[in-house]
């Protein structure tokens, strides 16, 4: 996408299937009792116990952040670099010429907040384009495909200046991402088979300089019928007779759900109906499914077609704390390994976009960009955290956790080494749900907390609500 001031806009888990008691579920097991006679009781309850659990990995939480002010907060546990000034025309101005100041400020300040880098390996230098790009064109020159040995040298003196980080033993930089929303021209305009052996260069250079990294796959969008076609003949590239996504240590989609839907505005559940359908599109491109994947950029109320690039519409800070925890919770419970806020220091767009940001659900306050002060939906980023943290999120035989009844109700049960915890909510209309018996407490969405009666019922709507159990 492009802002509104006409520059480029350059911008958990593993799923498993561990043994657990049947009854860790309590009335809220959706799997089914038969009867059974003596004979297949033992086996019938072994099948049953196999429930599906994600243990959250707080890497999970990452941003995007030109100002580095999410740096001040270990809450802050991975981040990408988009808009932050180190494309590679910025690092690489000439084919002889360096410029590392920038990129080495954003990689020390993130390892003195033990913050987890995602460098993304993007836009061409004039220098190392695979073909001049005449004056007629209409798109920029940097979003043509590179000369490959340029890309791979490139990345390799990357590679080699942010190995062993401070003789730790790990990389500066963990990640080398391939691109930045490779299926639009805004940033791409060499069609998926360039695009597929950029991915074997980078993977090449990987395996030359530094196994210790990632290379993730270029990041898509994923809202838009040809956005979505293109993700479609990626998958299907074969490179050195070896399907693509085989380079690539996971694959990368920008989970932004359209503005509205049906005149609602699109909520976190929106961005998951997405992921459902990029998973029907990589399995029937016989991609494995047990490739992760990230989650590269998030916001909610982002404009596309006309209105690309417009300010969203706002919408109430209540609502804005309630995407937040959603959000995390819902990406948790599909197995997506990294979800990357989009973004966290975002500003307002000119007055002839709108002059308000171009998402609606904002971490900090967008009239201060540099100042990095918090608002209630950046305090949920933490917040939703401690909720997780120390937590499995818990499910059934047959469903991944966070069940959806057949009100629209959601129920994620996490289960903690002492006692257990359950969030509830219903993203668009009011719901009512039974307590487990042994609850005594219940949080808000603010963390605020009461005391509920144990077995009784309660009506959520939009706003989760954490409730705490023995069990």
């Amino acid at each position: 996408m492009r802002g509104s001031n006409g520059a480029l806009r350059r911008g958990v888990v593993a799923v498993s299937v561990l043994a657990a008691a049947f009854t860790a579920l309590g009335c809220h097991s959706a799997s089914a009792t038969l009867p059974v006679d003596r004979s297949t009781r033992t086996a019938a309850t072994q099948q049953r116990a196999a429930v599906r659990t994600v243990k959250v990995d707080r890497l999970m939480f990452g941003v995007h952040d030109a100002h580095l002010t999410s740096l001040r907060h270990r809450s802050t546990r991975s981040i990408r670099l988009w808009d932050t000034g180190t494309t590679w025309p910025e690092v690489q101005p000439t084919a002889t010429t360096w410029s590392f100041s920038r990129l080495d400020q954003v990689v020390a300040a993130a390892w003195k907040n033990h913050t987890e880098v995602t460098f993304v390996a993007a836009l061409t230098p004039t220098w190392a384009l695979t073909h001049p790009v005449g004056p007629t064109s209409t798109h920029d020159p940097s979003t043509y495909a590179p000369r490959l040995s340029a890309y791979s040298k490139f990345l390799g003196k990357l590679m080699k200046r942010y190995k062993n980080y401070h003789h730790s033993g790990r990389p500066g930089i963990a990640n080398y991402q391939v691109w930045n929303e490779a299926n639009i021209s805004n940033f791409w305009n060499s069609g998926p088979r360039k695009m597929a052996q950029l991915l074997k260069t980078a993977y090449d250079a990987r395996n030359s300089h530094d196994k210790a990294v990632r290379v993730i796959a270029p990041a898509m969008v994923t809202r838009l019928a040809y956005q979505q076609k293109w993700i479609t003949s990626f998958y299907r590239q074969k490179v050195a007779r070896r399907p693509v996504w085989r380079f690539a240590d996971a694959l990368s989609f920008n989970l932004y759900p359209l503005d509205t839907y049906r005149s609602r505005p699109a909520a976190p559940e929106d961005s998951m109906a997405l992921l459902r359908q990029v998973r029907r599109l990589l399995a029937a491109d016989k991609v494995r499914a047990s490739v992760p994947i990230w989650n590269t950029e998030i916001n909610y109320g982002m404009r596309s077609g006309a209105m690309g690039g417009h300010a969203a519409i706002p919408i109430p800070a209540d609502r804005q704390v309630a995407y937040v925890i959603r959000t995390f919770l819902l990406n948790a419970s599909q197995g997506v390994r990294r979800v990357d806020w989009y973004a966290y220091d975002m500003g307002n767009v000119s007055p002839d976009f709108g002059g308000t940001p171009l998402g609606n659900t904002l971490l900090t306050d967008p009239d201060n960009q540099a100042g990095g002060t918090l608002t209630p939906a950046g305090l949920a980023f933490a917040r939703v955290q401690g909720w997780l943290q120390g937590g499995t999120l818990v499910g059934t035989r047959t469903q991944r956790p966070c069940l959806k009844d057949s009100h629209g109700t959601y129920t994620c049960t996490i289960r903690y080494a002492k006692g257990s915890a359950r969030v509830y909510w219903n993203p668009f209309r009011t719901g009512k749900v039974r307590v487990p018996g042994t609850a005594r407490t219940k949080l808000d969405e603010y963390g605020a907390a009461s005391a509920v009666t144990g077995g009784s019922r309660l009506r959520v709507g939009y706003q989760p609500i954490l409730v705490k159990s023995a069990r």
